[in-house]
């Protein structure tokens, strides 16, 4: 199901790595391209059986998590790196704060945890789409983290783009460039009367785009 896009900047930033050939990193990108594409043919299938609003972005939000710890295990899987990722959601951080001689906690999360050796370190967002209260809203949690001294790489994955560049960089500035890195799977700007879950508006996954946050991921576990 290739797109036809080349993917030999991947390979020029990773070949140097001796645990990561070029033949399996070509693997790995076209697995999670495959398994993206087989996503979205459910997103397609499930919107023409008439799938109710709220429960297509419930799906859309889990399968996207999903997606992500599958390319994380890949890496476990293709190249032996003692690697995981699990769902935020049962992997919850206390975060305490002394007021009034008094502990308060918070349990505080993002959509996924990666672990390397055990060590906690990276975050990453999941959105089918991204405007500025969801970007707000993530930056919030990654300063968050930061805070309370979990030195982990904060990255979000989204399929499209609903922010514009001077909105992202007016948040950057007021949140000290908390996030690290934003990748975009589906080209051009997300459209709400043109849903890609709707067939006749489904974008191609841009291969180069996805291999470039496979490579990130590869070298935040290198780091």
């Amino acid at each position: 199901m290739s797109d036809g896009v080349k993917t030999e900047c991947v390979i020029i930033k990773v070949a140097c790595d001796p645990k990561m050939d070029n033949d399996t990193l070509n693997m790995v990108v076209e697995k999670a391209y495959q398994k993206l594409d087989i996503v979205m043919d459910k997103w397609n299938n499930s919107y023409h059986n008439d799938f109710s609003g709220g429960k297509m972005r419930r799906d859309r939000g889990i399968d996207l998590e999903t997606y992500v710890i599958y390319i994380i295990h890949l890496f476990k899987d293709l190249c032996q790196i003692d690697v995981k990722a699990v769902k935020g959601d049962y992997d919850k951080k206390s975060l305490n704060i002394t007021h009034n001689n008094k502990t308060i906690n918070k349990k505080h999360q993002v959509d996924v945890h990666v672990y390397k050796n055990n060590n906690f370190i990276a975050v990453i967002e999941c959105k089918s789409y991204l405007d500025s209260c969801y970007y707000t809203r993530a930056c919030n949690d990654f300063k968050l983290f930061e805070k309370f001294g979990y030195k982990v790489s904060k990255l979000i994955l989204s399929l499209e783009n609903s922010l514009s560049d001077e909105t992202k960089i007016f948040i950057d500035i007021l949140n000290d460039n908390i996030c690290h890195n934003v990748f975009y799977l589906l080209d051009g700007k997300r459209s709400s009367t043109k849903p890609v879950y709707e067939t006749k508006f489904r974008k191609s996954i841009n291969k180069q785009k996805l291999s470039q946050f496979i490579v990130k991921l590869f070298n935040i576990i290198h780091a």
